[in-house]
């Protein structure tokens, strides 16, 4: 008997296969009640200059906080740096005027933050001496010396506003009329945000100088705006209040606006004149939106808030569309929303089959083969049936490293295609007549056996052993029976074999049109199924896995009469349940999920045996399938194919129908239509290392591999072009950043520990392209992306 499978597992994948579970699976943080805040809503501070703030965090003992500049963990020369402290350095170089947005984020909460607005004003004057002093009465001039003087600054003299002149950053001159009794005080005023007033300068009334600090007048602070909270979940079709704080404005309306549309609309939501926000009925697609509010009094003074909107069904629907498609869409996910599972598969069924290449013409080649069938999977609206498709394939193994041209894989995918959603049975026969197949195993041209030539065993070995019962023999939930010893049981002998083999003799390539058929085998042709040549065909009896078949019957009755038999065998259905299951929706099914669905193949419930469009209906339904909160050890680790169709899917990538991308799938382990051999690209049986879990694809996760994977993700997210775009516009606010990968690419299940991984690498960079890629990159290797939950 052959091996099960290659044996290329590392243990290496072991330990990511316990990390890639373990992560997948973490639960959803518990909703708490932390609150952060600041004093003040807006804050002045020179270029250069320092200062410590420190936030309020409350409903929890962790008062701790991540400070951001702009969105930039720990700020940036270029926006200000500040320390784990709270201690805000100004860049030296800012403009005045220029506004930094810093905000604490809680780390017991990153629900939970708080922000201010910081604007760069002009330094504080400093009066070193004031000359003439004392002042004459009458019209006069004096020179005012000091530092940090800046061109606009203003003299005041008791209230007076001067005719000043600035001379430089040391001294200024002014003019005026002194008339009053009493110490004159002089101020001096640099241009700007307030604050920028040097201390008050007396001078003597008798010729002395008294620097005597005097009340600094106040200036008429400048309008700003806070809104709360800065961050809130809403679900679709929910409510949030938001409130907007107006200071130093007479007038404190706002004018609110959900991503820039005053009032908002119906796709991201929308906003009253109260700051009431009400939630769209359907998730846009990043899930995450933002509402303003704009000061009536002066509308270039705003301040935001970041909603994430949260879709009840986004798990169901997701989960439910990872398993039955080459992965959600947008627009699937609202559409199943609305229609159901059930409608939705009974759509599925009823579609027509994507279409195939003319390989009877002679410019079809290879490629056209692989990329339809790479189209199919990733833009068929049949997506079921090409997702049953792939899964058949790799049961029924062609490979173009033998079949090496189109006229000899074409017709073998239109098989699997046909009988998908068809019975058992016919996909059987049909892939025993198949002149792709037949090539492929060797059972073309079989013949019955004479002297020291035999039947050809490969195929009748292979139908068995790979195809319909496996190795052992099952138990109706798919566990090997054993024998007294405990030893497992085989399902056939060799005997089987041979007996199976001459029942299969006689069987030759269709003739081509404009040939006379011969009565013995012919060459090579592809186009229709083999043609029988009774002389070649063994009539004895047969004599297998407990049937017999009469000698003396005809090609076809022997045919049809071991179809039956193999058919019928009682590991049939556990088989293909296990097969189809793994593919679909789980590596490690538990025996009672496999035995219900094996119940199905036996009997649809209308007395049919492998009826498959029951079976894929029982196994997408099962309970064990539609559990949202599956246990740790559910799951299926992404093939190479799958994994990147799903990213592309999300992403919302057009595939095209012709593309060389599928190519580079032969640097994954997965060349497309091109197996190594009969037993795939991965064994079905295959135990992730030290452990004994199945896990069919991580025979193609080696270190090797999984750094191909990363390359070409990297190279897809960072080459993304305009779709990135929403991602992008987000990078300044890490949280609305996240929450946007989250909600395109996980369904919101995040767990803590890869969001906080992910936050902390955002630090590195301040250009919005870069953390979008980090972003997205991080996320799509991580083990809750790569794992099928």
């Amino acid at each position: 008997m052959r091996s099960s499978g290659r044996r290329r597992g590392r243990a290496a994948v072991c330990a990511l296969m316990c990390a890639l579970l373990t992560v997948a699976h973490a639960g959803a943080l518990a909703q708490t009640s932390v609150a952060v805040s600041f004093k003040d809503a807006s804050v002045t501070l020179p270029a250069g200059a320092t200062r410590q703030f420190t936030p309020t965090v409350t409903g929890t003992t962790n008062a701790a906080v991540t400070w951001t500049v702009n969105g930039v963990v720990g700020g940036s020369a270029a926006v200000g740096t500040i320390d784990a402290t709270g201690k805000y350095t100004a860049p030296a170089g800012a403009a005045v005027g220029t506004a930094f947005q810093i905000t604490a984020t809680s780390v017991a909460d990153p629900n939970a933050a708080a922000g201010f607005t910081l604007t760069i004003r002009n330094p504080t004057p400093l009066i070193s001496s004031v000359a003439p002093n004392p002042l004459p009465a009458g019209p006069f001039k004096v020179t005012v010396n000091g530092n940090l003087f800046v061109s606009g600054a203003q003299v005041l003299m008791s209230g007076m506003v001067l005719q000043t002149t600035y001379v430089n950053a040391t001294q200024l001159t002014a003019t005026g009329t002194w008339s009053q009794s009493g110490n004159p005080v002089v101020f001096v005023i640099n241009p700007g945000p307030p604050g920028a007033v040097s201390t008050g300068y007396t001078l003597s009334n008798g010729g002395t100088t008294a620097a005597t600090p005097t009340p600094t007048p106040t200036p008429i602070p400048p309008v700003s705006v806070g809104v709360s909270p800065q961050y809130a979940t809403v679900q679709l079709g929910a409510t949030k209040q938001f409130q907007a704080t107006v200071l130093n404005a007479a007038n404190t309306s706002v004018t609110w606006s959900v991503n820039g549309t005053n009032g908002g609309n119906a796709s991201v939501g929308t906003i009253d004149t109260t700051g009431l926000y009400t939630a769209p009925l359907t998730q846009p697609f990043t899930g995450v939106v933002t509402v303003t509010a704009a000061s009536a009094a002066d509308a270039t003074k705003k301040a935001s808030a970041g909603v994430n909107l949260q879709d009840p069904q986004a798990v169901t629907v997701g989960r439910f569309l990872e398993q039955t498609t080459f992965g959600p869409t947008p627009q699937l996910v609202s559409h199943v929303e609305q229609v159901g599972f059930g409608s939705f598969l009974d759509e599925q069924f009823a579609l027509p089959e994507s279409p195939w290449p003319d390989y009877t013409l002679s410019t079809t080649t290879r490629s056209d083969a692989v990329n339809a069938f790479y189209y199919n999977a990733g833009a068929g609206q049949d997506q079921l049936r090409q997702r049953v498709v792939y899964a058949l394939s790799q049961v029924w193994v062609v490979a173009l490293n033998k079949n090496t041209n189109a006229d000899m894989i074409v017709p073998h995918l239109q098989i699997l295609s046909r009988n998908a959603f068809g019975n058992y049975r016919t996909l059987m026969r049909e892939m025993t007549l198949s002149s792709s197949m037949g090539m492929y195993l060797d059972l073309v041209n079989s013949v019955k056996p004479s002297g020291t030539v035999g039947a050809n065993e490969n195929y009748p070995r292979e139908l068995m052993q790979l195809f319909t019962i496996g190795l052992w023999r099952l138990n109706p939930d798919g566990s090997q029976q054993t024998d007294a010893q405990g030893n497992p049981i085989p399902a056939y002998t060799q005997t089987d074999v041979q007996q199976l083999a001459r029942a299969l003799t006689g069987w030759t390539y269709p003739t081509p049109p404009g040939k006379t058929p011969t009565t013995s085998g012919n060459y090579a042709y592809y186009p229709g199924v083999m043609e029988p040549r009774p002389g070649l065909h063994d009539t004895s009896s047969k004599s297998f896995l407990g049937g017999v078949l009469p000698p003396n019957q005809t090609i076809t009755q022997d045919l049809d009469g071991a179809i039956d038999i193999v058919f019928n065998h009682p590991n049939v259905g556990p088989f293909v349940a296990t097969r189809l299951i793994r593919a679909l929706v789980t590596s490690n099914p538990s025996p009672a999920y496999v035995a219900r669905v094996a119940a199905v193949f036996d009997d649809n419930g209308q007395g049919v045996r492998g009826d498959m469009q029951s079976v894929v209906r029982a196994i997408l339904l099962d309970p064990e399938a539609r559990n949202d909160a599956p246990p740790a050890n559910f799951g299926k680790l992404k093939s190479p194919l799958l994994y990147f169709l799903s990213l592309q899917r999300a992403m919302q990538s057009s595939i095209p129908p012709q593309t060389q991308t599928a190519y580079i799938y032969y640097t994954f382990g997965e060349g497309m239509l091109d197996p190594a051999s009969v037993f795939g690209h991965y064994s079905p049986l295959y135990r992730v290392p030290k452990t004994s879990l199945y896990g069919p694809e991580f025979q193609i996760y080696s270190p090797t591999e999984a750094v191909n994977r990363g390359n070409y993700l990297y190279q897809f997210v960072n080459n993304y072009g305009g779709g990135s775009t929403p991602f992008v516009n987000l990078a300044g606010d890490p949280v609305q950043l996240v929450n946007a990968v989250d909600n395109v690419l996980l369904f919101g299940r995040m767990s803590q520990t890869t969001r906080n991984s992910i936050y902390k690498a955002l630090q590195a960079s301040t250009d919005p392209h870069a953390r979008a890629v980090t972003a997205l990159y991080l996320t799509a290797t991580s083990g809750e992306y790569l794992v099928q939950h």
